[in-house]
C-alpha cells in the first residue's frame, strides 16, 4: 500500500512540487491520512465544479492537521490518486470554521498551455474568480461557509510550502 503523504515533496521543490490528486473528473474522494486510504465522500454539488484537479502536497501539514490543499491547472487526471508535478503560482488565502489556511494554486508542468503564468496575476481574471467561488461555496450546501481572505503571489505560496513541510517535518513524520 502507498503511503502517499510520505512520497517526495518534489525534487526542486517549492518551485515545482509532487501533488496527489483527490478529486478528478468530478469525482469526489477523500485521502484519510490516519487509514492512509482514498474513501469517497459527499460529491460536490451540481453548480459547483473544479477548474482543475484538486489534491494535497505530500509531506505538508497545515495548521488544520491537514496536508496543504493543492488545485492543478492543465490536463485533467483519469482517477484519484494520480500523482503530479506542479509549479505553484500563488496561494488563495481562506478561513475555514475560524483557522486560516491556504490553498496553493499551481500548473501543471506536463501542460504547455500554462508555460507563460508564473505568477495567479497572470492568470484570466474570470479563472482566479472561478476559483475562489469554487473554493468558497463547495461547502455551502454543507451549512459551512469558507470565507476568502485574498490571493498570496507565487514567493509567499513558496514559503507556506516550506513551512507546512516544516510542520510536518516537526510533527513525527505528521503520524
Amino acid at each position: 500500500m502507498t503511503d502517499y503523504l510520505a512520497l517526495p515533496l518534489g525534487e526542486d521543490a517549492p518551485n515545482t512540487v509532487t501533488a496527489v490528486i483527490e478529486v478528478a473528473h468530478r469525482r469526489a474522494t477523500k485521502y484519510d491520512r490516519h487509514s492512509r486510504l482514498f474513501r469517497p465522500v459527499k460529491p460536490l454539488y451540481p453548480p459547483v465544479h473544479l477548474p482543475g484537479d484538486y489534491g494535497f502536497i505530500p509531506q505538508t501539514l497545515c495548521a488544520n492537521g491537514e496536508p496543504l490543499g493543492i488545485l492543478m491547472l492543465g490536463d485533467a487526471c483519469p482517477e484519484p490518486g494520480c500523482i503530479r508535478q506542479g509549479r505553484p503560482i500563488g496561494a488563495l488565502e481562506i478561513m475555514d470554521h475560524g483557522v486560516q489556511l491556504e490553498k496553493i494554486v499551481a500548473c501543471a508542468v506536463s501542460n504547455s498551455r500554462f508555460r507563460f503564468i508564473h505568477n495567479y496575476t497572470d492568470a484570466q481574471a474570470n479563472l482566479l474568480l472561478e476559483i475562489e467561488y469554487v473554493l468558497s461555496m463547495h461547502r455551502d450546501f454543507r451549512g459551512r461557509r469558507i470565507k476568502v481572505i485574498g490571493w498570496r503571489d507565487r514567493r509567499a505560496a513558496q514559503e507556506s510550502i516550506r513551512a507546512c513541510h516544516a510542520h510536518f517535518i516537526s510533527c513525527d513524520g505528521g503520524r
